[in-house]
């Protein structure tokens, strides 16, 4: 039998957007919802827009501290449903998306999850396209998670519907993070699930908002929220599966974190380098632009480094 689905949501000075995302969930063609919305320290009036709608499905709360994903935890901690969908607070769904959903699910054997398309726009909803990734359609959540770190796609949180049993199997939120926060809980949950079913026929619409956060945070709290996120990869991973196409993955991903990071925060990219030793993978997968991989081919990963750091030395 179908059941409630509660719609989590964290606002954060978000008036220029909240009230489009609120009404894209309440006219879902499915009505048995719940919209919970947790409002942390907002100075923008976001309180006041949520304040202002009257739907008996609403359910406001306000937190005076922690981040989205403490907001998150929240939110499902005072959920009823039994299906869960975490979605951003300017991100929107297409009408039909948890009508298509619950019916796939109801198709499936218990504790699988259900996922959908989702289109990228700025300031023109009109104009968002879908680009399929080649990850979203992998039914098997092993190799979900390992395509998605080979490089093959990605998934935002609102395309995902969740029964609620399997979050409290994989565990909530990760609130010491700063970055990669989405990644690191979804492949829990994909590990805790049976199977990912992907939903063709609906789209949750994705808004690339100025200022977000993105690999291009450098600092030292986003660079030991990545490192802490590829160690949590790597202990999933392997206690799912100890494998050489695991390892490789896992490799590629600490690669890429000191590409990103090097030649800064040298503490944290020495204890990556001791953990790539320990995945035993030879050659170390390529990572990095075209020309750095280039470069990885010629001299090897670590002298590559070098050889950028020296350069970026002399141009400035």
């Amino acid at each position: 039998m179908p059941g409630l689905v509660s719609i989590i949501i964290p606002v954060h000075n978000a008036t220029g957007f909240i009230q489009e995302t609120i009404n894209s969930c309440l006219q879902q063609s499915y009505s048995d919802l719940e919209l919970i919305l947790v409002e942390n320290g907002s100075t923008d009036g976001s309180w006041s827009v949520i304040d202002s709608i009257n739907d008996k499905r609403i359910r406001p709360f306000q937190l005076k501290i922690g981040n989205a994903a403490a907001a998150r935890n929240y939110g499902f901690e005072k959920s009823r449903g039994d299906y869960i969908m975490f979605l951003d607070a300017d991100d929107v769904l297409a009408t039909n998306k948890i009508e298509k959903q619950i019916k796939a699910l109801q198709k499936k054997p218990h504790g699988w999850i259900a996922s959908c398309a989702w289109a990228k726009f700025t300031d023109n909803m009109q104009q968002a396209k879908i680009e399929e990734q080649a990850v979203w359609k992998i039914q098997s959540p092993l190799d979900w998670c390992v395509n998605a770190l080979d490089g093959k796609g990605m998934m935002i949180p609102g395309c995902w519907l969740i029964p609620k049993s399997i979050i409290k199997k994989s565990g909530l939120w990760d609130e010491t993070l700063t970055l990669h926060d989405d990644g690191e809980f979804m492949l829990r949950v994909l590990l805790a699930s049976k199977g990912n079913v992907f939903v063709d026929g609906t789209v949750v619409n994705y808004r690339q908002v100025p200022g977000s956060l993105s690999r291009k945070n450098k600092n030292l709290k986003a660079a030991k929220s990545a490192y802490s996120v590829a160690k949590s990869y790597e202990e999933h991973l392997l206690k799912f599966k100890y494998s050489r196409e695991v390892r490789r993955v896992l490799a590629k991903n600490y690669c890429q974190f000191i590409y990103e990071y090097h030649p800064k925060h040298s503490t944290l990219i020495k204890k990556a380098k001791i953990r790539l030793q320990q995945l035993n993978i030879k050659p170390l997968p390529l990572v990095g632009s075209e020309k750095f991989k280039w470069l990885t081919k010629c001299f090897g990963f670590y002298n590559s480094l070098k050889i950028v750091a020296i350069a970026r030395t002399f141009k400035y």
